[in-house]
């Protein structure tokens, strides 16, 4: 377990040193004044014995409790700016690297995992630093400060009082090393809960509709059994610090008073001395307990830091931007050839997917890509797109291989609108100009039109304000695809990316989003994965897939001609009617 990956994560972000040092002073002030209470008490108490009690002894007291209480507001205050400054600027650098993050890691992790890191973990270290740090460092003060006094006042009740303490620490030490284990794993759990949670509720229609209802449950039910047991082992631990630390205060509460009242009688210490050995002896015992469980919140922290250290550690997308910063793609002309050269593809060794695709995209035509489900069209899209790169092989953009044009810029020049075009929880606005904000009212309108949009959205009473509902329910599928064309349109891309648009909508909603598409598609180079015969037979090109290998290319009619497995794919309508 390294201490050091933690401190240089929370250093990262840290505010102005001046404030640390604030919260810091106003803290050891605020302990400073506790350490004065028990000397002017016992003030108190000798003057009252002897009848005598001075007006300046309980002005100085209260003085002493009002600044206590000014000095502690302020520290805790000032200490939670630090805890939120310190967070915030984490969780600002955690959700950078969730938004530049490639898709193979979406692949291998859940939404739920990595949102545990970013929102649990994250609030593990804030509750560290606002609750436990300032009464750490005050403690050690305490400590100090009241040895020294105590051993003015009396050093043989000092060293009595010391007895216990030492042996308390050396039983309480493993255990802390314990708890960050149990810790560890505790979140571990929760993230993997969470991720169930939001997988079941992201799609909460396919869970009803599946009657899958009791399987989740049981599962569910599985990582609710796993987080109660780590919660009873971490209970147990507790069980043991808490009731330790109180029996060791109990024990030199005990010896003190003994003690002390024999030597008391013996007139070899005051009654004053003895109340404010015994008032110390709190506030150096009290601190000892806080750091039972400072150790115990730390290691907790260190399990939280470690997987927040892993999630920041995973390598951003190649060629993406830093933060604050564009990456400028190469001057391209629009009018460029999309050509595969041999490209290959396998999510890992023993799965390829595509192998050795060679074909060209001529600009401003259209190509068709039909072949059997499970060809891989979906990720030759993937592909095009930089979700992946090639294991093999090369995609240029004119002659230049698309890895070497920046990121950002390259998927500007591309839109994608898929069957079920993704709708965000927002506004119709929101959804059109996503990405695209502050695009001029005109072009909005313009692309409303292109789009067959505009009848519709003057019907609605808030227009382009109105709320689509999560995942754009409350839009039909016809809507829908309008509005994801739309937004293609204002992106005015380069590189058209269609996986039939309009499979399964009815008859009325198919005229408007082939109209729409058609405006679309003007002069840009356009790639459709294909599942109908009208849309192949007005391609320039077709690609046929199979088995993740291209086994043909042409026309309609040429490949009906010389290409068995199309000519059956066309015989049997199994464009028309089914999703390949």
């Amino acid at each position: 377990m390294e201490i050091k990956p933690f401190f240089t994560l929370i250093s990262k972000h840290r505010p102005a040193k001046w404030i640390i040092a604030a919260a810091i002073v106003l803290g050891l002030l605020e302990t400073a004044m506790s350490l004065l209470i028990p000397l002017l008490t016992k003030d108190v108490v000798e003057q009252l014995s002897a009848s005598s009690l001075e007006t300046f002894t309980i002005v100085s007291l209260a003085a002493v409790f009002i600044l206590q209480t000014a000095t502690s507001g302020f520290s805790v205050y000032t200490m939670s700016y630090v805890g939120q400054f310190i967070i915030g600027g984490i969780r600002k650098e955690l959700w950078e690297r969730v938004l530049r993050l490639p898709v193979p890691f979406y692949d291998r992790n859940t939404s739920g995992e990595t949102m545990s890191r970013v929102t649990n973990d994250t609030n593990v270290i804030k509750d560290f630093i606002i609750s436990h740090v300032i009464s750490f460092l005050g403690g050690i003060v305490s400590i100090i400060g009241g040895v020294a006094i105590l051993l003015y006042i009396d050093w043989k009740m000092t060293v009595l009082m010391f007895i216990a303490v030492p042996l308390a620490m050396l039983i309480l030490w493993p255990l802390g090393s314990k708890m960050f284990k149990i810790s560890k794993s505790m979140q571990d759990e929760t993230a993997l809960f969470q991720g169930d949670l939001g997988r079941v509720l992201s799609d909460i229609r396919l869970v009803k509709a599946s009657l899958a209802e009791e399987v989740e449950y049981k599962q569910g039910k599985g990582r609710i059994k796993s987080l109660f047991r780590f919660g009873l082992q971490e209970a147990k631990i507790m069980s043991i610090v808490t009731p330790l630390m109180m029996t060791v205060m109990l024990l030199i509460l005990v010896l003190l008073i003994g003690y002390g009242g024999v030597r008391v009688a013996q007139n070899s210490l005051s009654t004053g001395e003895l109340v404010a050995i015994i008032l110390y002896m709190f506030q150096i015992v009290m601190p000892f307990t806080q750091m039972a469980s400072f150790f115990t919140q730390f290691q907790k922290a260190m399990g939280a830091s470690m997987r927040i250290i892993e999630l920041l550690k995973e390598p951003a997308e190649s060629g993406a931007a830093a933060a604050g910063m564009k990456v400028q793609p190469l001057a391209l002309d629009k009018d460029l050839t999309l050509a595969f050269e041999g490209v290959s593809f396998a999510y890992s060794a023993d799965r390829p997917i595509v192998k050795n695709l060679t074909f060209e995209a001529q600009p401003g035509g259209m190509t068709a890509i039909v072949g059997p489900s499970g060809t891989g069209k979906t990720t030759l899209f993937s592909l095009i797109e930089r979700f992946y790169d090639p294991s093999d092989g090369v995609i240029r953009y004119g002659d230049v291989p698309i890895a070497d044009i920046g990121l950002e810029g390259w998927r500007s020049r591309i839109a994608y609108v898929s069957q079920d075009s993704p709708m965000m929880a927002g506004t119709i606005r929101h959804n059109l100009t996503y990405g695209l904000e502050g695009t001029d009212e005109s072009k909005i309108k313009e692309a409303l039109a292109q789009s067959n949009l505009s009848e519709f959205i003057a019907s609605l009473p808030q227009g382009l304000e109105t709320e689509v509902g999560e995942r754009g329910v409350k839009l039909s599928g016809g809507q829908r695809q309008r509005l994801a064309i739309a937004r293609a349109l204002l992106r005015d891309p380069d590189i058209l990316l269609l996986d039939e648009a309009t499979a399964h909508l009815d008859s009325d909603s198919e005229k408007l989003v082939q109209e729409a598409l058609n405006e679309l598609m003007k002069a840009r180079t356009t790639l459709v994965i294909a599942h109908r015969l009208s849309t192949i037979s007005n391609a320039d090109k077709i690609i046929v897939l199979e088995k993740g290998e291209v086994t043909g290319q042409g026309t309609h009619a040429e490949l009906l001609q010389a290409h068995e497995l199309y000519a059956k794919l066309v015989e049997q309508q199994f464009i028309d009617n089914q999703a390949v």
